[in-house]
C-alpha cells in the first residue's frame, strides 16, 4: 500500500514546484510536525534572498542518510568490495568467495562491539581497549587484520571529510606484529621422521582418510595449503598430467601449473573413487573447501608442534631447502630459477622474466623432472624398502642461455 504524504506547492524564481513535506495521518503530532515543515518552508520563500525549500529537504534527507550505524557502512563496504576491481600481476578480476568470506570475518568483530554507534561516537580509547584486549590474548594478526577494515571504513564513512578515525589515532600505541617465518623441517631425520608419519593411512580417519591424502599430496606438490583446500576436479588435466591453478587463486595473479608425479596421480585417483561427483577434490561432509587449519590440525593429530616444528605451509620449506642444497655425482644441483618456477615465486629479476615471456607453462619439461624425482625421494623417505629412482636434474645453466632452455622446456 502506498504510503500518503501531505504536498506542498509553491513558485521558486516564477516555475512551479512541488514538494512533501510529511506524511498524512490523524495522528495531531503528526499534523503538527506537518505544520511546522510548511511554516519553516514559507520562512525560507519569504527571505530576502529567498531559498528553495526542496533543497533544503533533500540536503536534510541527504545528510540523516549519512548519520548511521556503524553496522551500516560497513556492509556497504563489504558489498563494493566483493564488485571491486582488483589487479593481480597481469589480470584484472575481482576477489574470490574465500576472502570475502574472511573480510566478512574480520569485519563481524568490529560490528559485534561497534555496530551500534555512530562514527563519531566512536572514541580512541574505546579502540584502544579493543585491540590491546586482542593483543593480550596473542592474536596479533586478527587483530591487524580488524584494525585495517576498521581504518578503511572509518575513512569510507567519512563524507564530510572532517578527517575523523579513531582506528588510524591509535595505531602507535599498539605493539608491533613481528611475523615469524613458517616453520618447516629441514634437518634429515627431521624430514625422515615427517615424511613416515603423514604417508601410512590414518586409523582414526573419517570419510576414506580424504584430509589424509589432502596432506599427502600437499607434501608432493608443494603449492600453498588454501590451494590445496580449493582444488577442483575441473583444474586437473589426467592426459597432460597437470593441475593448473587459475591465476584468481594464486597470491602473485600468474596461472600456476604443476606437474604431477606417479604418486600425486595415484593419490587423486585414489580420491576420485570417493569425491570424484563432487566439485572440490578434498571436499568431506559437504561438497567446500577444507578449511585453512584442517592440514595443520592432521599435523597436530599425529604428534607434530604446528607452531614450532613443521605446518602445512612448511612443505614448501623442506622442499625448497633441500632441491636447493643437494649435489649428484653427474650435476650440481636442480636449477634455481626451476625450483622458484615450481614454487610460484616471482619476485626475482629472472625468475619473472622468464614467466613474462613463456607463462605458466615456463620450464615445464624440467618442473616435470624435479617434481617426480621430489615424489621418488619423499617415498623413499617414508619407506625406505621402496627403490629409490630418482630422475636426473638438469644442469645449471649459464645465465647468458636461460632462454635457450626455456625454449627448449615450453
Amino acid at each position: 500500500m502506498a504510503r500518503k504524504l501531505w504536498p506542498m506547492a509553491y513558485r521558486f524564481h516564477r516555475r512551479h514546484k512541488s514538494d512533501s513535506i510529511g506524511p498524512y495521518g490523524n495522528d495531531p503530532a503528526i499534523s503538527l510536525a506537518t505544520g511546522q515543515k510548511r511554516d519553516a518552508a514559507k520562512a525560507l520563500l519569504a527571505q530576502e534572498s529567498p531559498a528553495d525549500p526542496s533543497s533544503d529537504i533533500q540536503f536534510g534527507r541527504h545528510r540523516y542518510a549519512a548519520e548511521r550505524p556503524f553496522s551500516m557502512w560497513i556492509d556497504e563496504w563489504l558489498t563494493e568490495k566483493k564488485t571491486e576491481k582488483i589487479k593481480r600481476g597481469r589480470l584484472v578480476t575481482v576477489r574470490s568467495p574465500q576472502t570475502i568470506a574472511l573480510l566478512e570475518r574480520w569485519a563481524g568483530y568490529l560490528k559485534s562491539r561497534f555496530g551500534k554507534l555512530y562514527r563519531q561516537d566512536i572514541t580512541r580509547s574505546d579502540v584502544l581497549a579493543f585491540f590491546r584486549a586482542m593483543q593480550s590474548e596473542g592474536r596479533l594478526e586478527t587483530r591487524d587484520r580488524v584494525h585495517s577494515i576498521g581504518e578503511q571504513v572509518c575513512d569510507y564513512a567519512d563524507l564530510e571529510g572532517d578527517g575523523y578515525n579513531p582506528f588510524r589515532a591509535c595505531k602507535k600505541q599498539l605493539a608491533a606484529n613481528v611475523s615469524t617465518p613458517r616453520p618447516g623441517v629441514t634437518d634429515p631425520q627431521d624430514v625422515i621422521r615427517l615424511f613416515r608419519l603423514i604417508m601410512p593411512p590414518w586409523e582414526k580417519a573419517r570419510f576414506g582418510d580424504v584430509v589424509g591424502d589432502a596432506l599427502r599430496l600437499d607434501a608432493l606438490t608443494i603449492p600453498r595449503p588454501g590451494m590445496i583446500n580449493e582444488m577442483e576436479w575441473t583444474e586437473v588435466d589426467w592426459d597432460a598430467k597437470r593441475w593448473t591453478i587459475r591465476a584468481a587463486k594464486m597470491k602473485a595473479g600468474w596461472d600456476h601449473v604443476v606437474p604431477l608425479s606417479r604418486q600425486a596421480l595415484a593419490i587423486l585417483r585414489r580420491v576420485q573413487q570417493i569425491n570424484g561427483h563432487r566439485r572440490y577434490v578434498f571436499a568431506c561432509a559437504k561438497d567446500a573447501p577444507l578449511s585453512n587449519a584442517t592440514l595443520c590440525h592432521r599435523l597436530r593429530a599425529l604428534g607434530i608442534d604446528t607452531k614450532t616444528e613443521h605446518c602445512a605451509h612448511g612443505f614448501r620449506t623442506t622442499f625448497s631447502t633441500l632441491c636447493h642444497h643437494e649435489e649428484f655425482k653427474e650435476a650440481k644441483a636442480w636449477d634455481g630459477d626451476v625450483i622458484e618456477l615450481q614454487l610460484a615465486h616471482l619476485d626475482s629479476g629472472s625468475v619473472k622474466a622468464i614467466y613474462r615471456r613463456h607463462g605458466p607453462l615456463a620450464l615445464i619439461g624440467s618442473r616435470a623432472k624435479l617434481m617426480q624425482h621430489w615424489a621418488d625421494r619423499v617415498d623413499g623417505l617414508a619407506d625406505p624398502k621402496k627403490i629409490k629412482s630418482f630422475a636426473q636434474p638438469p644442469i645449471v645453466q649459464e645465465r647468458g642461455s636461460q632462454a635457450a632452455a626455456c625454449s627448449s622446456d615450453v
